[in-house]
């Protein structure tokens, strides 16, 4: 089982105008365990996320909005096939990528672009991590949670931590206002 999910983040946007300008609209419903489709909350370090239940939704979401805009950062991930992603973007414009498959190999990660400066340190730890656990019984996979602590470096956001800084986000269920349109994706 475990989690199925993908998740945008814009810094320094409110809310209500990323829903605005991605097209949804907040139903005003709490969603304290992220169990609807959709879920949006904005955070106390001026970061706006929207959460989706569907792992390959962010994969058809445009980062490119219809104004200047700071940095974006998505995130995917599927325990079950142990597969991570993280992608930066700024202003529209995708800047750097990481992602972890696990099918293709236990320690596979793929790079792209200039990460933020926090990747060594977590890719140096969590590769000590796993390679004490191969020399052991290989039941854990360390490698997973690099681009899921490299999103968490750059936002504060992480998608199992019920708290961020002391504060709980506040989810709201949110609804596309219409039928939801392919959007050409910023992912390669």
């Amino acid at each position: 089982m475990g989690f199925k999910i993908s998740w945008l983040a814009f810094e320094a946007l409110d809310k209500a105008t990323l829903l605005d300008a991605l097209g949804f609209h907040d139903t005003g419903v709490l969603d304290e365990a992220n169990e609807a489709p959709f879920s949006a909350a904005q955070l106390p370090n001026g970061w706006s996320i929207i959460w989706s239940n569907d792992f390959g939704w962010i994969e058809t979401q445009s980062v490119k909005l219809p104004f200047p805009t700071q940095r974006a950062i998505a995130c995917q991930l599927h325990e079950g096939l142990m597969f991570s992603a993280v992608h930066g973007a700024k202003d529209g414009v995708e800047m750097w990528s990481l992602s972890h498959d696990a099918q293709a190999d236990l320690h596979d990660l793929s790079i792209f672009g200039d990460l933020p400066t926090t990747f060594v340190e977590i890719r140096d730890r969590l590769f000590a991590e796993q390679k004490a656990e191969d020399e052991t019984r290989a039941e854990v996979d360390f490698i997973f949670d690099i681009p899921i602590e490299l999103a968490q470096s750059v936002t504060g956001f992480r998608h199992d931590l019920w708290e961020i800084d002391g504060h709980r986000p506040k989810w709201s269920v949110i609804e596309p206002k219409s039928s939801p349109r392919r959007q050409h994706s910023f992912f390669k």
